[in-house]
């Protein structure tokens, strides 16, 4: 969790100790205090002026889901169920019997505790006690958005199957229906002054009404995506929201007209793979989109059209090594194989899984072995579908998959700090190594060794011949999410939460640091070494891809940064030289000092600063 100087966008300090991305996180309203959630149960409470923990709670009841402060008090409901409820002054802890909660919020005065269920469930407690004080009845459907007007008694509420509910829960009153059905409501909210009350849907439409009378002011219909939770400024003058197409938009809430759009928060470059030629990238982002890049040029050449489907979230794309396919990964144990050649969509393979956590083709790319939500791997035949063998038992979810160049070999990565090996033909386990201390969230094979990458840290060299393990690699200073060896395998690249690449020499019996690769401002997921070895392709949470040129006795040395955007691409080289395509203004732009400069302003001014044809070598 990192927390910025809102005046100055400078970041002030950075709050550690969650193994697993933050959510929800919330800030009192003074500002003195940081409350954060994760998926693993744990919540972490930090001063917000010291930096310092106040509070660490590990629980056994699933992620959290919701949480809620007022002043000393602080709520958590969690996924398998139940609230708790702790008095900071107080030092108490409450367990509230509420079952699973989707949405939760105090009430003006702190004296009430609502929670929103996922059958439609609304109910208010003694947050003293955690004793029920009574329930209002209407929905019938899960609630979602949940939020309490500021000084009077007025809660509103919106559920999955459209509707949103305007509750006095002074007084025994029916609550007024604003909208009885339509698209999920997943965001709701009071303006500062409580005057007007705007709940959002998974359509992309967002509704204003006025509390006094119910009447609907203004709609806004702008966005395309699933809106997310959105904010008031402090005077009520704008509402910024943002949907799940990574654009946010400043509205008017009086007179209902957009005033900026933000385009291209929140892209995340999740994988980078090299087809078997080397001469395409394929690039995965959270943005929904799989591109191909042509590694000469660094010219985008496809967003592969199925990729677009807001259905499939790709978080992986893997060539086969045996012709231009290429297999996105997405939800719901969907993985669909495309042509690279020609962008078509060739087929689909359906996994029994809800999600797919790691895939690998074997080296002829006749197999395809995918991670499960069982904790197991499936190989499958890639022409047919057929499921060949189901690797298991792994204590864990496994998080990385890889074939051994000679297709007999299959190693897995699992949350149990554990490295397995299985034959490839028959699917038995061979050896189990052991040597990490936390989750394993990267494997590789070498000429003769395997590498892998954990949370711990380090990365360990495994001689696969001899069972020696190398002393970790220990340069990094946070977790590691990704590994990959040079062809030759005498190099070793690996990255993580430190924003930077390390190349080790691992040729001989000690593997030996040799350089670090800098320029990623966030983490780094993923690596890939193009066959030829010249070139090393990096992706990182920043949103970007990195190629870096890796030429025989010399030091590695940037070579472009490739940009998807949102309407475009854009792809830049250190010596100023640069390349756009399609709509990019107020995305892409150059900045000296605290000036930013639009494209063109700097043609003629500065002579290294070069536009240059989307087909020019970079």
């Amino acid at each position: 969790v990192k927390l910025w100087d809102a005046a100055t966008g400078r970041e002030r300090t950075m709050l550690p100790g969650h193994q697993d991305r933050p959510w929800p996180v919330l800030v009192d309203p003074a500002g003195t205090l940081v409350a954060a959630g994760d998926k693993e149960g744990t919540l972490h409470l930090w001063d917000a002026r010291r930096g310092s923990r106040r509070l660490q709670i590990a629980s056994d009841a699933g992620g959290i889901v919701s949480m809620a402060l007022h002043g000393s008090r602080l709520a958590a409901a969690y996924r398998d169920g139940g609230v708790r409820l702790w008095d900071l002054a107080a030092g108490t802890d409450t367990r509230v019997p509420a079952g699973f909660v989707r949405r939760l919020a105090f009430g003006p005065d702190g004296q009430l505790l609502f929670t929103g269920g996922g059958g439609g469930e609304l109910r208010a407690w003694d947050p003293s006690s955690g004793a029920p004080r009574y329930e209002l009845t209407g929905h019938t459907a899960a609630i979602q958005a949940l939020s309490v007007h500021p000084r009077e008694s007025l809660l509103v509420t919106g559920d999955t199957d459209g509707a949103v509910r305007l509750w006095r829960f002074d007084v025994e009153t029916p609550s007024r229906v604003l909208a009885d059905a339509g698209a999920a409501i997943y965001a709701a909210a009071f303006s500062p002054s409580g005057d007007i009350v705007a709940a959002g849907d998974r359509a992309g439409v967002v509704r204003l009404w006025d509390t006094r009378t119910g009447t609907m002011r203004t709609e806004l219909v702008e966005h395309t995506g699933s809106i997310w939770p959105f904010a008031f400024r402090p005077d009520g003058a704008q509402l910024a929201i943002s949907d799940d197409q990574r654009t946010t938009r400043v509205w008017d809430p009086v007179t209902g007209q957009c005033r900026h759009t933000l385009v291209g928060h929140g892209r995340r470059v999740s994988s980078v793979r090299f087809s078997a030629d080397g001469s395409l990238l394929a690039t995965t982002g959270n943005d929904g989109l799989v591109r191909l890049w042509d590694t000469a040029n660094g010219r985008q050449i496809r967003r592969l059209p199925e990729s677009g489907d807001a259905l499939m979230h790709p978080r992986d794309a893997t060539f086969s090594p045996a012709g231009p396919q290429l297999a996105v990964v997405g939800d719901e144990g969907r993985i669909r194989v495309s042509n690279t050649a020609t962008g078509r969509y060739e087929r689909h393979l359906q996994v029994p899984s809800t999600h797919i956590w790691a895939v690998a083709f074997s080296a002829s790319g006749h197999e395809l072995a995918t991670a499960n939500d069982d904790d197991t791997v499936g190989v499958w035949e890639h022409a047919t579908g057929r499921l060949r063998h189901t690797l298991a038992p792994h204590k864990g979810r496994v998080r990385s998959i890889a074939f051994s160049p000679d297709g007999s070999l299959i190693a897995t990565g699992c949350d149990d700090s554990k490295v397995r090996l299985w034959d490839a033909s028959s699917g038995t386990l061979r050896e189990t190594l052991i040597g990490h201390r936390n989750r394993v969230y990267s494997v590789c094979f070498g000429r003769g060794k395997l590498a892998s990458a954990s949370w711990d840290g380090t990365a360990i060299v495994w001689d696969l011949e001899s069972g020696q393990r190398h002393p970790p690699l220990t340069r990094h200073t946070g977790r590691l999410w990704a590994t990959a060896f040079h062809p030759s395998g005498r190099l070793l690249a690996t990255a993580g939460d430190d924003l930077v690449i390390h190349l080790w020499n691992v040729d001989g019996e000690e593997c030996d640091y040799l350089q670090t690769l800098k320029g990623h401002t966030r983490s780094v997921s993923s690596l890939s070494f193009n066959p030829a070895g010249d070139l090393l392709a990096s992706g990182a949470e920043d949103g970007t891809a990195r190629l870096w040129a890796i030429p025989d006795n010399q030091e590695a040395r940037w070579r472009s940064t490739l940009l998807g955007l949102p309407h475009g691409w854009a792809a830049l080289a250190p010596d100023g030289r640069y390349k756009t395509d399609g709509t990019v203004q107020g995305e892409f732009w150059h900045v000296i000092g605290t000036c930013r400069f639009e494209i063109g302003e700097l043609h003629g001014l500065l002579s290294e600063i070069r536009h240059i044809p989307a087909t020019s070598p970079m």
